[in-house]
């Protein structure tokens, strides 16, 4: 026979079984309410990201848009400042509105809310007035734009300055710099005041950006595309003279881009004139700097120039080098005609003087990693110059005789 089902037997009411789960007597709980901000925390916090937003923008630099000192600049200073402020106002009103609608109108317990769908005078306004303002705004921008993209026929006296933008410095070329010179130097621009200059910017390998804020906006440099801008230092917007405006490259262009910098240096009428009659007959050399006139001749002619102009016949075969990939093409260094009677070296890195232009002539890449003056000129082994401390000391002082 088979085995009969049977069931368990429970146990007595009030007798445990073995079995049966453990069960912990209940406990009263309480949870705690949810943590809401509350109006003056949340308007703390709006204030301190301000605050930390303010900071940032806090800076000792001296390439800065909010002190323009030419025309061009005060057009698009103007411009700018009253964008910025409509779109303050824009920005307090919308969020502003909205934080008001989300504490005044938040849902509340027990409190059923009416419901509006559609409300034709506001969204008339709210569609008619951004409109407004915006057309309004795009209009007078594009009214700048052509305002400012050639010199006014009241400028008559135009100075042309040719600019070639190059890893990792800046030519500048005058085609008549004054009484007919032709002159041409680097990184740093010469220009009279209250006289309008006159820019053609060009590339001559990758893409640059040409800007100095306190004078004018940025222009892109772009091989084989001559673009155009003007601007002109305004006597009464600057304190003394000279004075010095710094620019810098603002187009990512490889690996010493953020060491391509240059200054424009706005001189007297006066002083402008003597800087261009200062380009005359050489001066008599020492016998040591013509110990490193030889020296220069051997080792550093083959890039740079000191004989005045650039030639351009050699500056199109270097561009043509460029368009067919040529990697082995010779570079055009800055011209070194006027050396002396600069104040900067490495693109306005730092100061020119006989012992930042020994360190620079020893080892280049320690003052601007990435120039190519290490990299191509064949006296350099592992970043170091192979030359005698004789040597560099005659080169130096035959450079600084340079004018």
């Amino acid at each position: 026979m088979g085995s009969m089902p049977f069931k368990r037997a429970s146990a007595p009411v009030g007798v445990d079984s073995p079995n049966d789960p453990i069960v912990q007597p209940m406990r009263e709980t309480t949870s705690a309410a949810p943590r809401r901000w509350q109006p003056k925390a949340i308007l703390l916090f709006g204030l301190l990201i301000a605050v930390l937003f303010l900071v940032a923008g806090c800076s000792t630099g001296k390439q800065s848009t909010w002190d323009a000192v030419g025309p061009v600049a005060e057009k698009q200073l103007l411009l700018f400042n009253v964008l910025l402020w409509v779109m303050v106002v824009v920005f307090v009103l919308v969020e502003g509105l909205m934080l008001y609608v989300i504490f005044r109108f938040r849902k509340k317990p027990g409190v059923e809310a009416s419901r509006t769908h559609g409300h034709l005078a506001l969204e008339i306004t709210w569609t008619v007035i951004p409109t407004i303002l915006v057309l309004a705004l795009g209009i007078w921008s594009v009214f700048t734009l052509f305002e400012i993209d050639e010199p006014p026929d009241s400028e008559t006296d135009v100075l042309e300055v040719h600019v070639t933008g190059h890893q990792w410095w800046f030519e500048f070329e005058y085609p008549d710099a004054g009484g007919g010179k032709r002159i041409t130097t680097a990184n740093e621009l010469r220009i009279p005041v209250d006289r309008a200059v006159q820019l053609t910017l060009l590339s001559d390998d990758v893409i640059h950006s040409f800007w100095v804020p306190k004078l004018a906006g940025k222009l892109d440099m772009v091989p084989t595309r001559r673009n155009k801008m003007w601007f002109k230092a305004d006597s009464s917007e600057i304190d003394a003279l000279p004075a010095t405006f710094y620019g810098q490259c603002a187009e990512l262009c490889g690996v010493a881009h953020a060491l391509m910098r240059f200054r424009v240096m706005v001189l007297s009428a006066a002083d402008y004139d003597s800087w261009v009659a200062s380009y005359g007959p050489p001066q008599p050399l020492t016998s040591r700097a013509k110990d490193g006139q030889t020296t220069f001749a051997i080792n550093c002619q083959i890039c740079h120039t000191i004989s005045g102009a650039d030639d351009p016949v050699a500056a199109q075969a270097l561009m043509d080098s460029f368009l067919t990939g040529d990697e082995n093409a010779l570079v055009l260094a800055p011209n070194l005609t006027d050396l002396r009677t600069r104040q900067t070296l490495a693109a306005g890195l730092t100061d020119l003087n006989v012992e930042t232009l020994r360190a620079w002539i020893h080892n280049p890449s320690d003052l601007k990693p990435g120039n190519r003056m290490a990299e191509r000129a064949f006296i350099y082994k592992d970043g170091d110059v192979s030359l005698s401390d004789e040597e560099v000391e005659g080169l130096i002082e035959y450079l600084l005789q340079l004018q």
